[in-house]
């Protein structure tokens, strides 16, 4: 798959939104997406939810050329990933969550920096009220010894990144494809590293990832709903699990020493921190599980061809 566009055909782009009970935060996203400048577009929705809200389905039937939605029996944000890239329409995927506000030029901005010489991934800038660091530490960067990836999306300009923000990142399917998708053995508690994951894989196959601040989106950070994990001892067993993960495929020898020597200190500042000596316990099961996973190949679902779901509008 080459980056070049072709001057009689455009490249085509195709955002993927995984969504679990967000109905008031998607029908604005899927508002913005509809007003993009760029053409050909295909909106896919991978909606986990229990129902469709009355408004998403009047959009989704005025727009039948440009939102693809799709309601698939499984759960889980690592397979509707991998769902959204395998049904895509579109050789450039743009990955979004669904509780963000975006402008007009959002999905060009992204095929522009998408279609740079040799260019794999590209991690898309947030404004966030969490990340707002100006003079924080280097962006998208992976700090090996500690298995930590550093965010702050934030900047304007563009440089070379070790990671994406799960969020807002654009890919070539070719790339999921070649890599073998996103791990679904990291789809566990609240998903913690998956892109991360991904993007280290990718990294070592030789690809090129960058950061573009103009590719960038507002995160409004929906207070429920997506794979949200509330429980410490769950949240702690899902971080090592995954963290596990990364360290034992990713890292050379030297590296997961340090690794999971800052890992245990983690677990005991969140033990002294929240006074739970359980967390100890589910950090055990978390690095037995995540260990065992990291000896496999990463876990992708070979989804069946599926069509999207088609609303009827409702008479008035």
């Amino acid at each position: 798959m080459s980056s070049d566009s072709s001057e009689h055909s455009p490249q085509g782009v195709t955002i993927v939104i995984p969504t679990l009970n967000r109905d008031g935060f998607l029908i604005n996203a899927l508002r913005d997406f509809v007003e993009q400048d760029h053409r050909p577009l295909e909106i896919l929705v991978v909606d986990q939810s229990a129902e469709v809200p009355e408004d998403v389905q009047e959009l989704a039937s005025a727009h039948p050329e440009l939102i693809s939605y799709h309601r698939p029996a499984f759960r889980g944000l690592l397979k509707a990933r991998n769902y959204g890239w395998q049904h895509a329409r579109y050789d450039a995927i743009i990955y979004t969550d669904d509780d963000i506000r975006c402008d007009p030029d959002f999905v060009t901005k992204h095929l522009e920096a998408l279609s740079r010489p040799n260019v794999s991934m590209v991690a898309g800038g947030l404004d966030e009220p969490y990340t707002g660091r100006p003079d924080g530490p280097p962006t998208g960067v992976f700090d090996r010894m500690t298995a930590t990836p550093i965010p702050g999306f934030t900047p304007q300009g563009s440089f070379d990144v070790d990671h994406v923000p799960g969020g807002n990142f654009s890919m070539w399917r070719e790339v999921a494809e070649g890599a073998g998708g996103f791990d679904e053995a990291l789809d566990y508690g609240a998903a913690l590293y998956e892109e991360l994951e991904l993007c280290l894989r990718v990294g070592k196959a030789g690809a090129r990832l960058i950061y573009s601040g103009d590719a960038r989106l507002t995160h409004l950070a929906a207070p429920s709903g997506g794979c949200r994990v509330e429980d410490v001892g769950r949240y702690m067993r899902s971080l090592v699990h995954n963290r596990t993960i990364v360290i034992r495929r990713n890292l050379r020898a030297p590296e997961q020493l340090s690794a999971f020597s800052h890992l245990l200190k983690l677990v005991v500042s969140h033990a002294v921190h929240y006074r739970r000596p359980e967390v100890f316990e589910s950090a055990l099961e978390g690095v037995k599980l995540g260990l065992a996973a990291a000896r496999e190949a990463p876990r992708c679902t070979a989804f069946e061809a599926a069509g999207p779901v088609s609303f009827a509008v409702s008479p008035r």
